[in-house]
């Protein structure tokens, strides 16, 4: 049976929505909001390839199409690209990114680090700073952006209420095949 397209589509859309709320539950941890983070994600040329990678995670036994990986190489460089919340946007200087984008950045992390771990069940890394020293510490953070980061990822893991989050997720699970 072939999935329609609106519903990969819909899909997406639910599973956007579970993110941008996680990281806002880890923002308000923080006395943030961040109400426009990833709105571009539903419109062209984001949506088609974002939407394929996130029904395949949740869809195991999906045949992607062909161009998938175009579609989600695009769509994924087109967003780090002109997102503030991500280091691609900063060409490589990470030092100039703004301590607010940054603590989005870090929520951002901690919503896809807690999809990762307690949604999807696939991880390589527990925690935030664990993928962080691994990914991410060589860039040219300064020594205040590294003890923000530092010191922001272990109070949102000190804080982390596991039932709440996985409420947030709820919709994205009922609709997926894992």
């Amino acid at each position: 049976m072939v999935t329609p397209i609106e519903d990969i589509y819909e899909f997406h859309r639910v599973r956007t929505a579970c993110h941008i709320a996680a990281l806002n539950w880890f923002a308000n941890l923080l006395n943030l909001h961040f109400p426009e983070h990833d709105n571009d994600k539903n419109i062209e040329p984001m949506r088609t390839g974002y939407a394929y990678n996130n029904y395949a995670k949740y869809h195991p036994n999906y045949n992607l199409p062909a161009n998938y990986e175009d579609l989600a190489k695009i769509a994924i460089t087109t967003h780090h690209e002109h997102a503030s919340h991500h280091v691609d946007f900063y060409g490589g200087d990470v030092s100039k990114i703004p301590d607010i984008h940054l603590l989005e950045m870090i929520c951002d992390w901690a919503s896809a680090n807690f999809e990762q771990v307690f949604v999807l069940r696939d991880y390589e890394f527990k925690t935030v700073w664990e993928w962080f020293n691994a990914r991410m510490k060589h860039l040219n953070w300064t020594d205040n952006q590294l003890k923000m980061i530092r010191e922001t990822t272990e109070f949102l893991n000190e804080h982390t209420d596991k039932e709440a989050l996985m409420q947030i997720w709820q919709p994205v699970w009922e609709k997926s095949d894992l």
